[in-house]
């Protein structure tokens, strides 16, 4: 079986990253630094919130399922709740 050679698309497109072109199109972001700089705050923030989530899933399992805590598993509830509403505002902002 013949081994099928490169397609015309992936020789057109070159490097994967070019930084005179990066350069050129962050000209374009200046007027808008603010808004780029809070939607960048916003995804970080919204990534936190969203890695949380299964950490406070395992604290619930581990310490309150586990010894019948119902009490100490409300809270860890609201907390999962919590982190599920701002990490959805943020990823929604």
């Amino acid at each position: 079986m013949p081994i099928p050679m490169e397609s015309s698309e992936e020789q057109i497109l070159g490097k994967v990253y070019d930084a005179m072109l990066m350069r050129r199109l962050l000209a374009y972001i200046i007027p808008y630094r603010r808004s780029a700089f809070l939607a960048l705050a916003c995804l970080l923030a919204g990534s936190g919130f969203s890695i949380i989530q299964p950490y406070l899933t395992k604290i619930a399992i581990d310490r309150y399922i586990r010894t019948n805590d119902s009490a100490g598993l409300s809270h860890v509830a609201w907390l999962y709740v919590a982190t599920l509403a701002l990490a959805f505002g943020l990823s929604f902002a």
